[in-house]
């Protein structure tokens, strides 16, 4: 079968990892999709696409009745997306010849959802991975195609082990294309699946009667956004890095023990946290006070 005609949507890194590896390739791409931003021709995706000579497409959403009249006349014989913001509706989907396929930044049926690697790092997983599937109507519930795995380090944030999995991730969907006519799909496992929203501010506060270890698993897996925070004095304190640390227990979680350099030394659940990159706009938090250590949860993993 002759070489497809490609249309990328995508956004951010992982989209430019996707095109840069395609590209490297040699594969047909007619046409790259990504959301509208003031800064568009800052980003990478944006830049690559204009040095490729490709048609740079910025539609407020796939439904547009012009882009989709401009997807038709770019006439794609696959459509890969790699990190858009919209769902593509059925039309779209449907519209490629050879179909639609969607690279997902975990090991699916595990961690559906738009930001699976942050929750994976909540849930202390040791290793994540990409997956390339066909797109079906029901979101990262299509047939895989391809996955490759990759470890979590300790010390792995959000933000860092997205780059990690966009730099694997884009190479895994270039040799996808490339192998798209002998790869058998496989049907997703739902017994195996689960499902994560984007996680929210409220999913971001701190619940000091968690333990140590997950508490700092909280830190990371939502640094930079939405960020790791809890109450003190009426304001909001931020937190970057918590590390566990050794020492007398208090009788109550969220007790500031005391500092250590540049960090305070906070009670949990089970174990002592020395937090630091510490901001609030209000007083600084001071020993022998209380962070407010109600217990709100986050959503439990939903399984499917």
């Amino acid at each position: 079968m002759s070489e497809p005609r490609i249309l990328l949507f995508g956004l951010y890194e992982l989209g430019f990892r996707s095109l840069s590896a395609i590209a490297a390739r040699n594969q047909r791409v007619v046409g790259v999709v990504t959301k509208p931003d003031p800064s568009l021709e800052l980003q990478p995706l944006a830049r690559l696409s204009r040095t490729l000579g490709l048609p740079l497409l910025t539609p407020d959403g796939p439904r547009e009745a012009r882009f989709l009249r401009e997807v038709k006349a770019l006439a794609p014989d696959l459509i890969a997306v790699a990190g858009y913001h919209r769902i593509l509706p059925a039309s779209l989907l449907k519209l490629p010849p050879r179909g639609t396929i969607n690279l997902h930044g975990s090991l699916l049926p595990e961690y559906r959802g738009p930001c699976p690697w942050k929750w994976a790092i909540l849930n202390g997983e040791t290793k994540t991975g990409a997956t390339v599937q066909r797109m079906a109507a029901e979101v990262d519930r299509g047939e895989l195609l391809a996955q490759c795995e990759l470890p979590i380090d300790p010390e792995d944030t959000g933000e860092s082990l997205f780059l990690k999995i966009c730099a694997d991730a884009g190479p895994l969907l270039a040799r996808t294309i490339d192998e798209l006519d002998r790869i058998v799909p496989e049907p997703q496992d739902e017994r195996r699946a689960s499902h994560q929203a984007a996680p929210t501010d409220d999913d971001a506060r701190i619940r000091w009667d968690w333990s140590a270890e997950r508490i700092r698993n909280l830190v990371r897996a939502f640094w930079p956004r939405p960020g790791a925070w809890t109450p003190y004095g009426g304001n909001r304190v931020r937190v970057r890095r918590a590390t566990v640390v050794d020492g007398p227990l208090a009788h109550a979680p969220g007790m500031i023990l005391g500092r250590l350099d540049d960090a305070l030394i906070v009670s949990t659940g089970r174990g002592n946290l020395a937090i630091s990159g510490v901001s609030t706009d209000g007083a600084a938090p001071a020993p022998g006070t209380f962070f407010d250590p109600t217990p709100l949860r986050v959503a439990p993993l939903k399984t499917t």
